[in-house]
């Protein structure tokens, strides 16, 4: 930890102090999560464990959302973006490689027995993992679903992601990308049925049209 510490700080002193004061909400979120996972006690469970690396999955995001580039040059925006993708890229190995060596029994982890914050944060985490992970637990997730140990929102969301990185269709909407400056839905199957599969899913919005609400322009 301390060592991943010092490297992040010798990259943020080549940055330009335009650049270091621009990522500072960012930066503070980070050591912040970080401090707090360093923080648990050796024989803390896995249901704390959990909502620790939910923060520290989540806060780092928020704080990007945050960030307001006005008075940055073009280079030094890219910079800050380069600065930020590669602390996230490294918070979810760090992340996806300790909830692996967590994985129970059962395939996942049930909100019964974990309660839903944590196995909320453990969805988040494998969410940024690559596809051959998340079909590995997709269908633990499914049968949870099932049992009611598990939101049926998180696995469609899951479902999306994997159809989508396998070029596939997706079947609840819910994956989006970038096409002429606006938030489009990727391709999604059998497209009159949709808003039918997505009602049993337990999704927060009252309907598709709710959820396409939430996003706007985007930078192409």
């Amino acid at each position: 930890m301390l060592i991943h510490i010092l490297a992040a700080l010798a990259i943020l002193s080549d940055l330009s102090p335009a650049v270091r004061a621009h990522l500072a909400p960012f930066t503070t979120a980070v050591q912040d999560a970080e401090a707090k996972l360093q923080a648990l006690p050796p024989d803390a469970d896995v249901r704390e464990r959990l909502i620790v690396m939910r923060q520290l999955d989540q806060a780092p995001m928020m704080a990007v959302h945050d960030l307001d580039s006005d008075g940055l040059s073009e280079a030094e925006a890219d910079a800050a973006r380069a600065e930020v993708d590669r602390e996230l890229a490294r918070l979810n190995a760090q992340n996806i490689t300790a909830l692996l060596a967590m994985i129970p029994e059962d395939g996942w982890f049930s909100s019964r027995i974990y309660g839903q914050e944590a196995a909320t944060g453990a969805f988040l985490i494998i969410q940024h993992s690559d596809s051959v992970q998340q079909k590995r637990f997709l269908p633990a997730i499914e049968t949870m679903v099932e049992r009611g140990e598990a939101l049926g929102s998180e696995y469609a969301l899951m479902y999306d992601r994997i159809a989508v990185a396998e070029g596939r269709p997706q079947r609840y909407g819910t994956q989006m990308h970038c096409v002429a400056g606006r938030m489009v839905p990727q391709p999604i199957e059998d497209p009159e049925r949709l808003e039918a599969r997505r009602a049993p899913m337990g999704f927060r919005w009252s309907n598709y049209e709710a959820y396409l609400a939430m996003f706007g322009a985007c930078r192409s």
